[in-house]
């Protein structure tokens, strides 16, 4: 039988933005009071950081013939394409290739594969499609597949749950996966860009620990092949050689640039055709420019995870974390602080989930409350004190993510309103800061979502949400959610999966263990030659099919 997908949701129409191009203000009314006031606040402070972008249009559009090359500009520097350490990089930018590809609706579609069959509960059957060779010319075979699948298995933490699974090659190019208990994601671990990263293991053990060997292996099996790799650019000319027939770009080139502005202006420039992670606060300075556009794509779900760390005794407080929860005005973070560019997140998922609940919601008598129950008082400046000490939170925020902070600006204007004092500090990069003891924070707005990119609600909890997730930093702790999550990681039942998906949610919510700040459209700023891009929710930025449309 065909395998039973999580469920999927329809892809939703957008409120307000027009994607085509230059953004368009939202419609929908505004806020007045203090939000209002709030918001103006915010908007100016982020406007004197985004005057590189609002300059008056100088450049003119390309030239109407499709260019050779494609020019990327990311603020996340890449050190090396080994497979277990950095894989995920080459299904995002065109050098390798997954077995299954994530869509936007949720459902994976084969990719590298042919097929994928679930027999029953704990037995899959891959089919590979003929023909695909790597870039090296070997053959990806039966025989290859399982090879590299077994190696992935007992060299990816993040495939632990999988570890004592069997591959046996089972025909020519069929591969026979048995898992020791069910796995009704399966669909999407192979769809997911960290997962089981496909390469020719034979190439790669001889090259292993040798970057500049990896990228003379050539192991992969996309339609670019990294030439070379430095601190500043990757660079990523066609394969001659592509199974799947002559790429539709001449080279792929990869510049890592740390600030947002000046990847904008990269792109303004003529240097760059398309700038990744831009502030979403800059769509607003490229209505009526001709050298550069703002591109979006569909929201999978919460974007921007509010992540609240447990280890500090004050954190530990569920009523505290409670009383944080309620005091943020989602909507207006959405709608005001982010233009509209925003879906305001009314809980874990999507609310076109099967399975979403509403768990989160802004209420100000209920945050005040929840700090009376922890023992703060206001004093008379309105301050939450206890024991003479005013309540002050440092919130973690990073420079690859530059929304992050301006989210912060806004939740620290909305939680002085309860009282609560908001110091926001900016870390290199979020995951090392929040692993490191000596970091001292009590929140951290972390880009991360509650599905997978390829659209998995079972892998996040895994990671996230469970006692030993492996991305769990801030001491979440909870048996009952621990066999809540266990459970739904076996349900091949869909109605099942379901009624356990929103019992976690009700866990979740009623623990104050995370907060959701924001479902933000995927975008890019793109150059006039590129102005029709379509942007891929699942970070895809370059594929087989990749071209430029004018």
């Amino acid at each position: 039988m065909t395998w039973l997908p999580v469920p999927s949701w329809p892809v939703r129409a957008r409120r307000g933005p027009n994607t085509k191009g230059t953004t368009m203000p939202t419609d929908r009314t505004r806020l007045s009071g203090l939000r209002g006031r709030i918001t103006t606040f915010l908007l100016a402070a982020v406007l004197l950081g985004t005057t590189a972008c609002s300059q008056a249009p100088g450049a003119t559009p390309g030239p109407a013939d499709a260019p050779a090359s494609l020019r990327i500009a990311t603020g996340f520097a890449i050190d090396n394409v080994d497979p277990i350490d950095n894989g995920f990089w080459g299904n995002e930018f065109g050098f390798s290739e997954l077995l299954m590809h994530a869509t936007s609706n949720g459902d994976p579609e084969p990719w590298l594969l042919k097929s994928l069959d679930n027999v029953d509960a704990l037995t899959w059957k891959l089919t590979l499609k003929d023909g695909i060779r790597f870039q090296n010319g070997r053959t990806l075979d039966a025989g290859a597949l399982a090879d590299v699948m077994n190696y992935q298995l007992q060299n990816t933490a993040s495939l632990a749950p999988l570890k004592a699974s069997t591959l046996t090659v089972t025909g020519p190019l069929e591969v026979t996966f048995t898992t020791p208990t069910p796995a009704p994601n399966l669909p999407f671990t192979l769809a997911e860009k960290s997962k089981f990263v496909i390469f020719d293991r034979a190439a790669y053990e001889p090259a292993k620990g040798n970057p500049s060997a990896i990228i003379a292996a050539q192991m992969y099996t996309g339609p670019y092949r990294v030439e070379s790799l430095d601190a500043q650019h990757l660079v990523l000319p066609a394969n001659p050689d592509y199974w799947g027939g002559k790429p539709p770009l001449e080279k792929v080139t990869v510049s890592f640039i740390t600030d947002e502005q000046s990847r904008i202006l990269a792109v303004q420039n003529g240097e760059a055709d398309l700038a990744l992670y831009p502030p979403t606060q800059a769509a607003k300075n490229l209505t009526g420019r001709n050298d550069s556009f703002w591109r979006s794509g569909t929201p999978k779900g919460p974007t921007f995870q509010l992540q609240l760390n447990e280890k500090r005794a004050k954190m530990a407080d569920r009523n505290l974390r409670q009383a944080v929860l309620s005091g943020i005005d989602y909507t207006a973070l959405a709608d005001d602080v982010m233009g509209g560019l925003y879906e305001p997140s009314t809980g874990m998922y999507a609310p076109e989930a099967s399975y979403a609940l509403e768990t989160q919601h802004t209420d100000l008598t209920a945050a005040k409350g929840a700090l009376a129950a922890s023992g703060y008082q206001a004093d008379a400046s309105g301050l939450a004190t206890k024991d003479g000490q005013p309540l002050e939170l440092t919130v973690l925020t990073y420079p690859t993510q530059p929304d992050s902070n301006t989210l912060a600006l806004a939740i620290q204007a909305q939680l002085k309103t309860i009282g609560i004092t908001v110091k926001i500090s900016q870390v290199p990069e979020m995951i090392t800061a929040t692993r490191d003891p000596n970091t001292e924070w009590d929140m951290a707005i972390a880009g991360n979502g509650t599905t997978s990119l390829a659209g998995d609600p079972i892998a996040p909890l895994q990671s996230y949400f469970i006692t030993k997730g492996s991305r769990n930093v801030y001491g979440l702790a909870d048996p009952e959610l621990d066999a809540l999550v266990a459970k739904v990681a076996v349900a091949m039942n869909t109605t099942e999966r379901d009624d356990l998906l929103r019992q976690i949610q009700r866990k979740v919510a009623d623990g104050a263990y995370m907060g959701f700040l924001g479902m933000r459209s995927p975008s890019v700023v793109a150059a006039p030659a590129w102005r029709d891009y379509q942007v891929s929710n699942t970070n895809q930025w370059v594929d087989a099919h990749t071209a430029p449309t004018r």
